[in-house]
């Protein structure tokens, strides 16, 4: 049975920690309150120029044009045909641990995509879903009260047989992204005892970047200290060097992976197609009401060549932000957890200690007693 000094000795040891983690949890509260007002001030521009991009795209299908960073999927398909190039994959992670199953989730989800072997169980499009996604999740998260808490019980989820980036479908509903596909003959690539020379990275927080370079990846570059206070100017230097390797023919598809915020308790890993944009996967947007055409001067290539580098630093800029709140939100929950968790723990002592301390006197009341009853 331990002693009364070992058990006082634990119970202050618990106490301490539950102080850490109640600090923590309400840094992490304060700072997930102004990436969460960040991100909702940022949505309506990312929305914007993911509509832009839309019409502009559905008003070039009768045209004859042709830009480097837009085709069709024939195209896409004549391009991989020829296998030159790398793939590029941008993974958002923390830089920091104690945020529950985060890091580790958006880590195995950029795996899936990375190694992904060709099979997809979830046949079907995901367009009108993105759609709906987006004003759907604006208006929630836009709803939401900051200043009442949330619940101790962190909801991170894995998506374990989501979708790939490399498979006919949408993916990228996270932030208003452009819905966009890749290939999957890559596929073939992949799983090749070699195919981690076809593959470059550009990491976001140190847990991505140690855990790739640990497994032998090709890092280009790293970014680390913006995980939870993203900026605009690291998205457009992540986006130029993109668009730097992309227009040099080094990299034929771009991919980035990161955590979707949903709510306070709930953000999901989601992988998006940066580029090339595919003019197939707008499809739909000629179901809608867009009554007036674009008149582009001086020429499309021009505005195409100002425009797309913009609206790529918005894409990723605005990822990062989901990342961060997701990040955040996430540390909060664990942190909360952590805290009625020492406080639980902190009762079964003090329940453990008052027992101990009374049977102690039981048994000193006992040897009293005893010894009174040997004196008569």
């Amino acid at each position: 049975m331990a002693s009364l000094q070992n058990v006082r000795r634990r119970i202050k040891s618990v106490k301490n920690i539950q102080k850490i983690t109640n600090a923590m949890d309400m840094i992490a509260r304060s700072r997930f309150n102004a990436s969460r007002d960040a991100l909702i001030a940022n949505m309506p521009y990312v929305y914007k120029t993911r509509d832009i991009l839309r019409r502009v795209v559905t008003q070039m299908k009768g045209m004859e044009f042709e830009h480097p960073f837009i085709m069709t999927r024939e195209e896409l398909k004549k391009r991989e045909e020829l296998g030159s190039g790398k793939f590029l994959f941008l993974v958002l992670a923390a830089d920091k641990g104690l945020a529950g199953s985060f890091s580790s989730n958006v880590l195995k989800e950029a795996h899936e995509t990375i190694e992904y072997d060709g099979e997809d169980n979830n046949e079907g499009s995901h367009e009108s879903e993105e759609e709906n996604f987006h004003k759907k999740n604006f208006d929630a998260i836009k709803g939401m009260i900051s200043t009442k808490k949330a619940p101790r019980q962190s909801q991170l989820k894995s998506t374990g047989g989501m979708m790939s980036a490399h498979s006919y479908k949408s993916s990228g509903q996270g932030g208003g992204g452009v819905p966009s596909t890749s290939n999957l003959t890559v596929a073939k690539e992949y799983h090749d005892e070699n195919y981690i020379d076809g593959i470059e990275l550009i990491t976001v927080g140190r847990k991505a970047t140690s855990h790739f370079k640990n497994r032998g990846y090709n890092i280009i570059k790293s970014y680390s200290g913006i995980s939870e206070r993203p900026s605009y100017d690291a998205a457009v230097e992540i986006a130029n060097l993109i668009i730097d390797r992309f227009m040099s023919g080094e990299i034929t598809d771009v991919t980035m992976i990161y955590t979707q915020f949903k709510s306070a308790i709930a953000c999901e890993p989601y992988d998006v197609t940066l580029l090339p944009v595919v003019t197939d996967d707008f499809a739909y947007a000629e179901n809608l009401d867009v009554k007036d055409e674009y008149i582009f001067e001086p020429d499309i290539h021009k505005i195409l060549n100002d425009f797309m580098p913009h609206r790529l630093a918005t894409r990723i800029y605005g990822a990062m932000l989901n990342s961060a709140a997701s990040e955040l939100s996430s540390r909060m929950n664990a942190m909360s957890n952590a805290t009625d968790n020492a406080q639980e723990l902190i009762r079964k002592l003090n329940l453990y200690y008052n027992k101990v301390r009374q049977a102690g006197i039981t048994n000193e009341i006992n040897e009293i007693v005893g010894g009174a009853n040997a004196l008569e």
